[in-house]
């Protein structure tokens, strides 16, 4: 609709002068006085032809609190867009944009957003303990999820690609998210793929666990039948030995340092002992070095986890971590793991 526009005026929220038949401009991003935008937002406008007029793009002049961002900013006959090279920082961002119509008539649209304190929501690992072989109805599946501390994690568990189930995932310690779910035979899948979502603020990320999961009916030889009350306590009977959720014997690391989560009973004290070796000089001289001997007390669902930052990581650099658990007396088998750099 065409727009008489005598003197200043503020349509939704964009200040627009001088008098003209009103070129059409919506749709800014970030929209006129939005509150804790994400500091890298681009921003952006669409322009509409309105009569036949419309915008001459080699007459764009874009500003950000007073500085000239043209050079970098995208401009068509349709749209512009402009991406910062450095985030913005927080507090109320001011925006002008002034042009040239087809007319030869001169315009400029004024508005502002406030951008938030800088969240870096990430997710790091999404890992279950059915990547090595099939869980069996009666088993426990256990999700973990590493991330940003203080967010809300929801895990999907998309089955053979027709149905998805949706597992909300609690923190059980800062930037740890485990989901703890019984496997039923109405949950048998031959391919599930396990997605995460995390939402921190007004930022959200997306991240796929590696390998794909499968779900069977009836009870796996030789496996413990567990119920979710007896898994998250200590198993049938017993201290329950520690088991590692996020690698498996063997697995390679690919960063200079990296995190071990782990399942025990419930506020059980688990002691772990790490060591990095590394072969020099054709494999005749080596070296050695510690990387833990501590105790890490698991949380009120028996999830423990300590991260590792050797100082050594040449490619083939050998890992050695054993784990084992005590409480009220009792001491649990060791668990060792190997791991390697590459």
């Amino acid at each position: 609709m065409r727009t008489l526009l005598w003197a200043s005026v503020l349509i939704h929220g964009l200040l627009i002068t001088p008098p003209t038949w009103a070129q059409r401009i919506s749709n800014p991003s970030p929209a006129q006085g939005a509150t804790n935008v994400e500091p890298q937002s681009p921003v952006s406008v669409t322009f509409a032809a309105d009569n036949g007029v419309t915008i001459r793009p080699d007459t764009v002049r874009l500003s950000i609190d007073g500085r000239d961002v043209t050079r970098d900013t995208v401009v068509t006959t349709d749209f512009l867009s402009y991406r910062p090279s450095q985030p913005f920082s927080a507090g109320q961002r001011q925006v002008l944009l002034e042009f040239t119509n087809s007319a030869g008539q001169a315009r400029r649209v004024t508005w502002s957003f406030t951008v938030g304190q800088a969240v870096s929501a990430q997710i790091s690992s999404v890992v279950h303990n059915a990547a090595g072989r099939p869980l069996a109805a009666g088993e426990i599946m256990l999700i973990t999820v590493n991330g940003t501390p203080g967010s809300t994690v929801t895990v999907y568990l998309v089955q053979d690609g027709r149905t998805l189930q949706n597992l909300p995932a609690q923190e059980v310690s800062s930037g740890v998210y485990v989901v703890n779910a019984l496997v039923e035979n109405k949950d048998a899948t031959n391919e599930g793929i396990v997605v995460a979502r995390l939402a921190n603020a007004n930022q959200v990320r997306f991240a796929t666990a590696d390998q794909p999961l499968r779900l069977v009916t009836g009870a796996a030889t030789g496996n413990q039948q567990l119920t979710v009350t007896d898994a998250v306590v200590s198993g049938i009977s017993g201290l329950r030995q520690p088991e590692v959720t996020n690698y498996r014997n063997g697995d390679r690391i690919r960063d200079r340092s990296f995190t071990v989560n782990g399942l025990t009973s419930p506020n059980a004290s688990v002691r772990i002992e790490a060591t990095a070796e590394t072969n020099i000089v054709g494999g005749f001289l080596g070296t050695q070095q510690t990387l833990a001997n501590q105790t890490v007390q698991a949380d009120s669902q028996g999830v423990f986890t300590i991260t590792l930052r050797p100082t050594i990581t040449t490619a083939g650099t050998r890992y050695v971590i054993r784990m084992t658990a005590s409480q009220g007396g009792q001491t649990s088998a060791t668990t060792r793991l190997e791991l390697t750099q590459e």
